[in-house]
């Protein structure tokens, strides 16, 4: 047991690999305020590295059960990199994210899950780009292990709250929780980079604020029961025309909402293509941290279409 608790982080990992570029794709590459909020933040998480976790687990929305109706947990001592996007440069197929795996974690996790009563796997699972995208951002050093579970789009919303509960308790045994998935994710939806944000991508971000942040006034129970029935909430249905995405968020808000401490910490990294927000929140923070102000990133454009129409809207291959 560890005197320190850590926190629970879910971030937006962006389009693809683009991130990770340095020149070309204008507005979606390392350079871009979305990219630099993730490389800002784990100074933000442990200043001066003190309080480091021993290990990270972490919840990718692109690792999913395959054949079981529970979770599945990577047991692998040496992750591989899984490419899991195409039509990329060739360079993206070439980054390594070098982090050691931890199967003795991995089994503990199996373990309590199934003292919960919650059906879980021990599988071989490499790194996919919803891991090693923002963690050679956040941590490029790729020193700390990284165990993953897989998130089950077959089982519904209160199934990830609950498990994001059972594994909280890991917080106070040197363990990190970091999820990944999209704030709003939707491939029709995408439009020209700087296209005003359109008024359904602005709900839902608002609801997903008003939900989460310390800001907010909501009881634990108030923000346990909007999270678990997010898909009712203002634009969720065209923000998330499919869960998996979303999920990620939900498992977070499951570990880290406290019942006297429900509010998370806002990260925003701004608005893309008039629909996508790059959002990240930090529950558990033993302190206050310098927040890039979601006001500041909505100025660059804050006018919404006035149609919720999407027939028009083209599917782009950077989206993955």
């Amino acid at each position: 047991m560890s005197a320190f608790r850590h926190p629970v982080v879910v971030v937006s990992h962006g389009p693809g690999p683009l991130w990770l570029l340095t020149p070309g794709y204008e507005g979606m590459n390392r350079h871009t305020l979305p990219a630099r909020t993730l490389a800002e933040l784990f100074p933000k998480l442990y200043p001066d590295d003190k309080n480091l976790p021993k290990r990270i687990f972490f919840v990718s929305a692109h690792f999913e059960s395959e054949r079981s109706g529970g979770f599945e947990i990577s047991s692998s001592a040496n992750p591989k990199m899984f490419y899991d996007y195409s039509g990329f440069p060739a360079e993206t197929y070439q980054v390594e994210y070098p982090a050691k795996g931890d199967p003795a974690f991995a089994q503990k996790v199996k373990g309590s899950l199934e003292k919960n009563n919650i059906q879980a796997k021990l599988v071989d699972r490499g790194f996919d780009h919803g891991v090693f995208v923002p963690m050679l951002l956040i941590r490029p050093q790729a020193d700390i292990p990284i165990a993953s579970m897989s998130i089950n789009s077959r089982l519904d919303n209160k199934a990830h709250f609950d498990v994001g509960k059972a594994i909280s308790s890991f917080r106070n045994e040197d363990t990190l929780i970091f999820c990944s998935g999209q704030s709003t994710h939707n491939l029709r939806g995408v439009r020209d980079l700087n296209h005003p944000i359109v008024d359904w991508a602005a709900a839902f971000q608002n609801w997903i604020d008003d939900t989460f942040t310390s800001k907010s006034t909501l009881t634990y129970d108030q923000r346990a029961e909007r999270t678990i029935k997010w898909q009712e909430a203002p634009g969720a249905r065209l923000a998330h025309p499919t869960p998996d995405y979303f999920i990620p968020f939900v498992v977070a808000a499951g570990a880290g909402m406290d019942e006297k401490n429900p509010g998370a910490e806002s990260f925003f990294g701004g608005w893309g293509a008039g629909h996508l927000t790059f959002a990240n929140y930090a529950w558990g923070l033993p302190y206050k941290v310098n927040q890039v102000l979601r006001s500041k990133t909505l100025a660059f454009k804050k006018t919404p279409t006035s149609s919720w129409d999407l027939s028009s809207m083209r599917r782009k291959s950077w989206m993955a």
